[in-house]
């Protein structure tokens, strides 16, 4: 017998199939969330002896969890039971469907019948994520009329749909009693399929969709004829290395305008013409002033909508756009030409035609009068991730909260320094739950690496995912770092102009008085720090990156302060 078949009843034998085939195709870390219907997949998936698990009680932080793991270029499965349980589930499958990270979604399901008759726990399952998956399975409930090669044929053609079109899937599984191990006869005949079918199939299934760039006349002459372009970065996620990417345009001599959400934006300082966001009223005066005559955009979207706003000003600017996803990525509606290819490839084109070419001015003074106004003023949201960029350690995996913390990392450029990261973000639908959950996937992945994880995130993201911190309890001889930048409330929309209309403010900010200490107390493996001054922070940040536990940094900021650093910075003149 092998010791990954599970033949107590028909409804283990279907879910010991489901699962073995997961793990054929190197799908073996399950998140697992608790319930009474998915028993038979629980038990099969925690008893695979190549599956690798977690278990917790809120499936919301749990898919979370199982996207920052997605983040790595390996596809995680999560399991639930029925009812609302696959609801909890949408916001990070949403986040993973947008950020073309597969995860395969797994629900348990009471059987049609009742379903229909508005039996207890029961809804249509089918619906609930069916407009954020490439592709969805609903089976019916197990019975031997299906055998088992027909069914790891179902199971393997929606798992090939998830690394083609790197999406989530949904397995819809409806589960008759018995939901525990009674014993219920199976055919002699059946069983013996269904078991044959773990001995014959002893490898993974290989599949690889690779569009490699063709060379094509009009679009090196669109390139060529070009005297001003302008290489725009934007998100990437597993079609290239790190180190690649980083090679690769290094060897493109010509203007870069590279996004946070790319990975590499730390490695290019200004020497290497870098190009600073387009949400600096002087910085988009002064592209308007001399515009370049093709954009190049590689990649996903970027954090800054001015960029947008620019091409839509300018809609006879040329937009090349190069990305390895066939999506819309095209908020400024100016895309002329799309490539949908290798971003690899083309890179590895794009550089072999030796262009060249300047910045549209030298960015020198501007930078350095912008951190100048940082380092001068007290503890503000540009002075942390300035910090945390300049001291952190060397390989860091650091995962960037939405809102305030995203825009004000993009907005760094060094002068002169190369800094080699993994940086992580959730910018699909740019929500602000679930970080602490997706910086544990995160540290799943990568969990064999003496590096630093650390989060970037502020408070009303950080208590939009308070049941995290009882995964994060769970941790220790680890060096996760959480960083939490209170200032006592959303105080993004204080950057905007809508902080004008003060009748409803406060419902869009929800300011509160809130200090964390007491609650992090509660919580006996994570150490607490609280940092009020610059020389509190880069003391805690600099201390906690060398220990090994979960730690905690509460970075108290003055709202007015840090609204003053924004001011000064928005204002500075070339």
């Amino acid at each position: 017998m092998n010791e990954n078949y599970l033949n107590e009843n028909i409804n283990q034998v279907w879910c010991s199939i489901i699962i073995d085939q997961l793990c054929h195709n190197n799908i073996d870390n399950f998140y697992l969330a608790p319930g009474m219907r998915n028993a038979p997949l629980l038990r099969a998936a925690s008893n695979h002896s190549k599956s690798k698990f977690e278990s917790f009680l809120d499936e919301r932080a749990l898919a979370y969890r199982a996207l920052g793991f997605s983040k790595n270029g390996k596809i995680p499965a999560l399991i639930c039971t029925s009812g609302t349980a696959l609801a909890n589930f949408l916001p990070a499958v949403i986040e993973s469907y947008r950020s073309n990270q597969p995860i395969v979604v797994i629900s348990a399901d009471r059987p049609i019948d009742l379903v229909k008759t508005d039996a207890n726990q029961t809804i249509d399952q089918t619906s609930v994520i069916k407009n954020f998956v490439c592709d969805s399975l609903n089976l019916d409930s197990p019975c031997e009329s299906l055998t088992p090669k027909r069914l790891r044929t179902l199971i393997q053609n929606i798992i090939n749909k998830a690394i083609r079109y790197k999406r989530p899937i949904h397995i819809n599984v409806p589960l008759r009693e018995p939901l525990n191990i009674e014993k219920v006869n199976i055919s002699k005949d059946y069983d013996q399929l269904a078991l044959e079918s773990f001995e014959r199939l002893n490898t993974p299934t290989n599949i690889s969709y690779i569009s490699k760039y063709n060379h094509n006349e009009a679009i090196e002459k669109i390139i060529n004829s070009a005297r001003s372009p302008l290489l725009v970065v934007g998100k990437i996620e597993q079609d290239i290395e790190i180190r690649d990417l980083t090679n690769l345009l290094s060897k493109i001599d010509i203007p870069k305008y590279i996004d946070v959400t790319s990975k590499v934006k730390y490695s290019f300082p200004l020497f290497k013409k870098m190009n600073p966001s387009f949400d600096h009223p002087e910085v988009y005066k002064a592209y308007n002033n001399k515009k370049p005559d093709l954009i190049i955009h590689i990649g996903g979207r970027v954090v800054s909508k001015n960029y947008y706003k620019f091409q839509d000003e300018n809609p006879h600017i040329r937009v090349l756009h190069v990305t390895h996803f066939d999506n819309d990525h095209d908020p400024g509606f100016s895309n002329n030409t799309k490539i949908i290819c290798s971003i690899k490839s083309f890179l590895e084109y794009l550089s072999s035609l030796e262009l060249s070419a300047d910045s549209p001015i030298d960015w020198n003074d501007f930078i350095n009068s912008k951190r100048r106004v940082i380092e001068e003023s007290e503890l503000s949201f540009p002075f942390i991730s300035k910090r945390v960029i300049e001291n952190s350690l060397k390989g860091s995996h650091i995962l960037i909260g939405n809102s305030t913390a995203i825009r004000s990392f993009d907005n760094y450029i060094d002068p002169v320094k190369e800094y080699e990261y993994k940086i992580f973000s959730n910018r699909g639908v740019s929500g602000i739950e679930g970080f602490q959950a997706t910086l544990l996937g995160i540290y799943d992945a990568n969990k064999d690496t003496n590096k630093p994880f650390t989060l970037i995130a502020g408070d009303v993201t950080f208590m939009h995912d308070l049941n995290s911190l009882y995964m994060l309890n769970t941790l220790k001889k680890v060096n996760i770092n959480i960083i939490v930048i209170n200032d006592n409330g959303g105080g993004i929309f204080k950057l905007l102009p809508i902080v004008n209309d003060k009748d409803y403010i406060d419902c869009l900010t929800t300011p509160h008085n809130n200090s964390f200490e007491k609650l992090i107390a509660a919580f006996s493996n994570i150490y607490y720090t609280q940092a009020s001054t610059k020389d509190d922070f880069i003391n805690a940040y600099t201390t906690e990156q060398n220990k090994e536990h979960v730690s905690f940094i509460e970075v108290c900021i003055k709202e007015k302060t840090n609204l003053d650093v924004f001011q000064q910075l928005k204002t500075l003149k070339l």
